[in-house]
């Protein structure tokens, strides 16, 4: 970054800087859903329209939550949390659990989704 450090205030220019623009904003649900085919996945949309997807051996669920997910019986609205992705472990190995906002764009959850399911393998 080009900065003149003799002058008393700060100066740089904008192609110093390397000004981008980035995705934002939630996209479309579908870009992550359609990659989970009804042979090898269940899908569930909910009465608040939220869509469950879960393997057919129940080790991988993916919740899409637009409103936020809600919590427990005794938990207020999880507001923020708008994705869940959770793999269950084995007896010898933990499982993960990932979560994005409800403002996450799509496209940024398919390309994790895609990522989870290319490791994946059947036994």
């Amino acid at each position: 970054m080009a900065l003149n450090v003799a002058q008393p205030e700060f100066a740089t220019t904008v192609a110093a800087l390397r000004l981008r623009t980035w995705k934002l904003g939630a996209g479309q649900p579908m870009d992550v859903i359609d990659q989970f085919t009804d042979a090898d996945f269940t899908h569930i949309v909910d009465d608040r329209a939220d869509v469950h997807v879960s393997s057919r051996d129940g080790r991988f669920y993916l919740g899409c939550f637009p409103d936020g997910r809600p919590g427990g019986a005794d938990e207020d609205w999880v507001t923020g949390e708008g994705w869940v992705i959770a793999v269950t472990g084995t007896a010898g190995m933990p499982g993960y659990r990932m979560a994005f906002g409800t403002d996450t764009p799509a496209e940024i959850v398919a390309a994790v989704v895609a990522r989870v399911m290319a490791t994946s393998r059947p036994l």
